[in-house]
């Protein structure tokens, strides 16, 4: 009986302990696996996730006959425009992270890693959510694989003009790609008011142009 108290009061310190320490590693737990990447890109990458989970439906501020005639985000991603649930999305898909070369563009998948070249760490952190929403599509199958743009395609790369997709795999064939999904998640942003109608349709009009359409 002697030693009850301070068993007691052990233990609660142990839970106390215990308790603290897996807070502690749920609210810095990692996106995938981040081990690759240095911690202030690791650091970027989380901004980027919390970011993007701030973007929560509201109020739209656009009339809903228009809303309702441009809206793909739900026939899309299956479920209604949220942020936390898009980096859900994003986050079942994409299990590593990777750092390196990658030519001409920002970001490379393959089978379940990304590979993120320097100008991503660049991008402002809307720019970023959308290569990661992007990239997280190729992970749905081949079915989301790029075709080869006309060599014709009269497209400027917003980013860079030197770049440009025409007669390379930089389009899509089908409407819910990488960048049909990316920009059915820009017209929600303008829709709810998150980016200006300019930007929206601006952002919106670059990505679907994307989408090769028979």
């Amino acid at each position: 009986m002697a030693d009850s108290k301070p068993h007691s009061k052990l233990s609660v310190q142990k839970l106390v302990l215990i308790g603290y320490l897996i807070f502690s590693f749920d609210t810095n737990s990692v996106y995938s696996d981040e081990s690759k990447l240095s911690a202030k890109q690791s650091k970027t990458l989380k901004e980027t996730f919390l970011y993007l989970e701030t973007l929560e439906p509201k109020k739209i501020k656009i009339d809903k006959t228009t809303y309702n005639r441009h809206t793909q985000f739900e026939s899309h991603f299956k479920f209604p425009f949220s942020g936390k649930k898009i980096s859900r999305w994003i986050q079942s898909r994409i299990k590593k992270y990777n750092y390196g070369a990658t030519g001409d563009y920002v970001a490379m998948y393959r089978e379940g890693e990304v590979l993120l070249g320097r100008g991503f760490f660049t991008l402002n952190r809307l720019d970023r959510v959308l290569i990661l929403l992007h990239e997280a599509r190729h992970a749905d199958g081949k079915i989301y694989s790029h075709v080869i743009c006309p060599d014709d395609f009269p497209y400027l790369n917003t980013r860079d003009w030197k770049i440009h997709p025409a007669g390379k795999k930089g389009c899509d064939s089908v409407p819910d790609g990488g960048y049909g999904i990316t920009a059915s998640f820009l017209f929600e942003l303008g829709a709810y008011g998150y980016l200006s109608q300019t930007e929206a349709a601006y952002r919106y009009n670059s990505e679907i142009s994307r989408v090769i359409r028979d």
